[in-house]
């Protein structure tokens, strides 16, 4: 005959207490929702006088051949150099930017090979401003196709930027405390801040011109540089007390 073990009520009992769901292996409690936060942004641009142009001038050539377009677009790209040191530009102040050669074809008909063209393009600095349409002028009539644009700059951009900067966190923390007070509560601690710098406004200025249009002295007014910038901040949110 076997022997009956009895369980007591209040065993039973006992253990479900004991097991919780909260204590099942692999259950993990829910995350804590993230605290309140406001987010701002706020730009700054400071404008400076410019103190330098930069002129980008290019050489175009055609021939029969790629070694013949080439050669012809060397002659041309050395005789605008010539031109402008003897115009008072020391030749190592003259850059070339781009230089290349390839294939010209006709597309409608079949990919016919029309010619063979070369390009380059040279960067002149240029820190009297008035002389700019005289530069201009001097390399187009020594061979220049093509002027892609005039740049100004300054040698305090640096400055500039650091005080568009200030202008940008000062109206991103004004607009914070703004939006924290119109929500009931008050601006805590900052938590992030990034910054992005814009294009200077004294870049990319357009002057896409060939030789024929450009006759006469060309009259180039400076452009000012301005130095744009922008910040994003996060700020802690501290909700007023009931």
């Amino acid at each position: 005959m076997y022997a009956q073990r009895l369980v007591s009520p209040l065993t039973i009992l006992g253990a479900l207490l004991t097991l919780r769901p909260g204590d099942a292996r692999g259950q993990r409690a829910a995350p804590n929702p993230a605290p309140p936060a406001v987010v701002t942004t706020g730009t700054g641009a400071v404008t400076l006088a410019p103190q330098r142009a930069v002129v980008r001038i290019g050489v175009s050539s055609h021939a029969a051949s790629a070694a013949e377009a080439s050669a012809h677009n060397a002659t041309l790209l050395r005789a605008v150099l010539d031109t402008l040191v003897r115009a008072g530009f020391p030749r190592e102040s003259l850059q070339t930017l781009t230089f290349g050669v390839g294939p010209n074809y006709d597309y409608a008909n079949g990919r016919k090979l029309i010619d063979y063209a070369a390009s380059s393009a040279i960067r002149v600095s240029l820190n009297d401003l008035n002389r700019v349409g005289r530069v201009i002028d001097m390399a187009l009539g020594a061979g220049a196709t093509e002027v892609a644009g005039i740049d100004f700059d300054s040698d305090s951009t640096d400055v500039a930027r650091h005080r568009a900067l200030a202008q940008a966190f000062a109206k991103a923390h004004e607009d914070a405390k703004a939006v924290a007070a119109a929500a009931g509560g008050s601006l805590g601690r900052l938590l992030e801040l990034t910054t992005q710098d814009q294009d200077y406004s004294g870049y990319g200025m357009a002057l896409a011109a060939s030789g024929p249009m450009l006759e006469s002295q060309v009259p180039v007014l400076p452009r000012d540089v301005t130095v744009r910038v922008s910040v994003q901040a996060r700020w802690a949110f501290v909700p007023s007390r009931p």
